[in-house]
């Protein structure tokens, strides 16, 4: 790839307030072993590597055969709010950065990369991988003593997308893959360690203990762990307590109405969980959450919102 289309590049994200890094397709083969390592040292859960991880695919898609390059984009993300309606009133519930439209952010940036920089010289595919590892393998990203990722500029409210391409992105000569970097804020902060409300984040070692983290359980359906409390939870899904406590997010973190409001009808039939005895109203919630891309979700919905409700 020539020097003025890596210009392009960098420009192409600098007038959109993203961050950028990419590396040779090795940095994959990187993670991938650092990966392996922890697991086999006790440092990942296992549970939560199944679950989380293990599913994850990096091989080269049937439409880009001969991948040479990774690149990974760091986007900024608002919080945003979904309204439910009480008899006691509205309820404006928290989704934190990147939960709407999770799952379409990386096909709009995946788009513009091919509209304003690579264009028709290269393709590009988008890339399903550990993404946080591979960006702190290109120098991108820095963990935060939550396990969280900061980017220069932005904090940790930003998704990250990924992508294969073709092209073989030119690198400094110098260029080797990066090893995991920690904040060095963090050396004399806890602030993160003191607002978990579960006791994820530990000072005897700098990993988060995943399987404690409150974000794990919101996510996925089925009973809440033994150590859940409702008054741990104040996101609808997802937690923001230790991200709001980090100095290094102070007056980052934005709020932007989702356009999702449920009526009392809606609200009621969601805290029922009973989707046959009001199909009209389960119909309509369906079309709200998946106008935000926000369908996976729905299976932990009722049970989120009456945790919240209490």
């Amino acid at each position: 790839m020539s020097l003025p289309r890596i210009e392009a590049l960098r420009q192409w994200a600098a007038i959109r307030g993203y961050s950028v890094a990419w590396g040779p397709l090795t940095a994959l083969d990187d993670v991938r072993s650092e990966i392996e390592r922890r697991l086999q040292a006790g440092e990942i859960d296992p549970a939560f590597y199944q679950a989380q991880i293990a599913t994850l695919q990096d091989s080269a898609p049937e439409d880009l055969p001969r991948p040479k390059s990774v690149l990974v984009v760091a986007v900024p993300r608002p919080a945003h709010t979904v309204r439910f309606t009480f008899d006691s009133g509205p309820l404006d519930a928290v989704l934190p950065p990147t939960y709407v439209r999770y799952r379409g952010l990386p096909e709009d940036v995946l788009e513009d990369l091919k509209a304003h920089v690579l264009q028709d010289s290269f393709r590009l595919s988008i890339l399903s991988a550990p993404l946080k590892a591979l960006a702190g393998r290109l120098g991108l990203i820095a963990y935060g003593r939550n396990n969280i990722t900061y980017v220069p500029g932005l904090g940790s409210y930003f998704q990250l997308a990924g992508f294969l391409t073709d092209a073989a992105l030119e690198l400094p000569e110098n260029w080797r893959p990066q090893p995991a970097r920690p904040l060095p804020e963090c050396e004399s902060c806890s602030s993160c360690l003191s607002s978990c409300p579960t006791g994820a984040i530990a000072e005897e070692r700098f990993l988060l203990h995943a399987e404690r983290c409150l974000t794990l359980p919101t996510e996925n359906a089925g009973d809440w762990p033994e150590w859940f409390s409702p008054s741990m939870h104040r996101c609808l899904i997802g937690c923001l307590a230790c991200q709001q406590a980090c100095p290094e997010n102070a007056g980052r973190l934005r709020f932007e109405p989702s356009g999702i409001v449920f009526n009392a009808e809606e609200t009621a039939a969601i805290l029922s969980g009973d989707r046959l005895g009001n199909e009209t109203a389960w119909e309509s919630i369906w079309q709200k959450i998946e106008a935000v891309r926000m369908t996976h979700f729905e299976p932990v919905l009722s049970r989120n919102l009456r945790a919240l409700a209490e």
